[in-house]
This record gives structure tokens, sequence and C-alpha cells, in this order.
């Protein structure tokens, strides 16, 4: 089952945001190195050979060397390093343009009954279980933890993968946020060992509380 996603027009406070991060990737990455570095990279690397050349083979010796190894390799890799990186960042412009452009984004509104938190046991990340329709569960994953500042709330929208993963937001919070209902992280990695991790926004057709009481059941499993 997946999530059903309408599109609307972007609010001024998303297109906001949109040109502020276009900017900032404007100004970043590769724009960041300058021509001088090269040259003082070059003496730098000429300076520590002859140092290291100097001390012999103490442990001067292979620090000046390494130093020396750093420097040079600067000089040889990074030009490399910053095509990539303004093959990635002109990508990059090119998704917050055709968005400003379009003026739209599409969007999944979920009203929430309620919603229960399992905390990240080793470095899964956090779950969110999300009981959004009379025996509906949405499953959200939070690994890079987005989503602690406004969420949970009851009244959400998840953006669509590609707006999201420009932007580094999952959802548009519509209500306040609210305390969720707290899952043992043991008892949520000892469940998902027995029946299997839910994907990112999965939905499927089950009963809250049976849910959460199989998790719980498994609290003191070995």
């Amino acid at each position: 089952m997946n999530l059903t996603y309408q599109t609307r027009p972007l609010s001024q406070d998303e297109l906001q945001y949109l040109q502020r991060l276009m900017l900032k990737v404007s100004k970043g990455g590769a724009n960041g190195v300058k021509f001088y570095y090269f040259p003082v990279a070059a003496l730098l690397g000429a300076g520590f050979t002859w140092l290291a050349m100097l001390a012999g083979d103490g442990f001067l010796g292979f620090l000046f060397g390494t130093l020396a190894v750093f420097s040079f390799a600067f000089i040889v890799f990074m030009p490399y390093e910053m095509y990539k990186m303004r093959r990635k960042n002109k990508h990059t412009l090119q998704q917050f343009q055709s968005f400003i452009q379009k003026g739209t984004v599409d969007t999944c509104l979920i009203k929430a009954e309620r919603i229960a938190l399992a905390e990240e046991y080793e470095d899964e990340g956090d779950l969110y279980i999300i009981a959004c329709n009379q025996d509906q569960l949405l499953y959200m994953w939070d690994t890079d933890y987005t989503l602690r500042k406004k969420f949970p709330c009851l009244d959400f929208e998840v953006y669509e993968d590609a707006f999201s993963n420009l932007i580094g937001r999952q959802i548009n919070p519509l209500s306040s946020r609210i305390k969720p209902i707290i899952i043992d992280t043991k008892a949520k990695w000892n469940y998902m060992s027995k029946v299997g991790v839910p994907e990112h926004r999965q939905l499927e057709q089950s009963n809250f509380d049976t849910v959460l009481e199989a998790i719980r059941a498994c609290a003191d499993t070995p």
C-alpha cells in the first residue's frame, strides 16, 4: 500500500527556503577552493620535502615526508574533486530552479490519530508508528534526525522524495507538536529481528494497539 500524493502550490515560506538554500549552494562547494591554494600547496610540499631530507630517517623525517605527500596530493587530486563538486552543485541548482519555476510540490496529507516513537537501539534511526486512519499504520524512519524539531504532530504533509531530498525535510508540520507514545528501544529491535524491518513510509492495514502490544512483548526476548 502506497501513499497518495497530490500536487499543490508551494507556500511563500517554502519558496523563500528554496531560494535561501539555492543561494547557499551557489556560494559553497568548489567555489571555496581558491586558485592560490595550489602554489601555496606546491611551496609547502617542497618545503616539507627539504625538511624531511634534513631530518633523515627518524620521526621528524617521517612527519615532514607525510606532510609533503599530503601537500602534493592536494595539487594532484583536488582539481578532479572540484570538477565533481561543481557538477554536483550544478545539478542541485537545476533542481532548485525546477521547483521554483514550477511553483508546485507533491505532498501526502496525513491526519494522525496517535503516534508512537521507538528511538534507535544501535544506529538504525528512530522509528515512528503512526495511526493515520482506522486500522491503518504509517511507518516513518528518521535516520538523520531531521524530524525531531517539529514532529510528531497529528496533522502534517509528507513531501515527495525529490523535494524532501533537496531541502532535507521529510514533512511539513500543520499542527502543534505532541508527546508520542514511547516504545522500548530494545523491544523494537527484537521485534524487527523477529518479523522484519518496516520500510520507510510503509503503509499497512494493521491495528495500532495490536502492533504496539506485539512490540512490547519482545522486550525481554534474548
